[in-house]
């Protein structure tokens, strides 16, 4: 895997909140770590350990990013709920798996790719709405 496989910041993953887009440049960050421990055949426990950062701050996020969109009234509040409880099933049995696999790397270069692949949508697709939302209530509190 190289470099240019990793997933990268850029204006287009932007959502006109700030501290949302500080977190999911962290997702990009730790993703990007897989891809490294992957890359470097760093072994099964390196794997493990971004997995379970992975886990643990993705849920967090998730409670975030729902309640930022709860507050700016965003329509796409009630999507990004059933597609952030679909992304943590998903990475559930991704994680049962790892938990259970003599082949971590294969894995892993599995999970990067999906979730790399979902990230990205789901950023642009879903996140993104939340910049009208921010948007429009500025503008009605002007």
């Amino acid at each position: 895997m190289s470099n240019s496989l990793k997933l990268s910041w850029d204006d287009s993953l932007s959502t006109g909140v700030p501290a949302v887009d500080v977190q999911h440049r962290y997702l990009i960050d730790v993703i990007n770590e897989l891809a490294d421990a992957i890359e470097y055949n760093k072994g099964r426990k390196a794997i493990g350990k971004i997995l379970n950062m992975l886990k643990y701050y993705t849920v967090w996020h998730f409670g975030r990013e729902e309640k930022c969109m709860d507050r700016y009234q965003c329509p796409a509040a009630e999507i990004n709920k059933k597609a952030h409880a679909k992304f943590i099933e998903t990475f559930e049995r991704f994680h049962e798996e790892f938990l259970t696999t003599t082949s971590a790397e294969d894995l892993a270069l599995r999970m990067y790719q999906e979730l790399t692949e979902w990230l990205v949508k789901h950023i642009k697709g879903v996140d993104g709405q939340l910049n009208a939302c921010v948007h429009r209530k500025q503008t009605k509190a002007n």
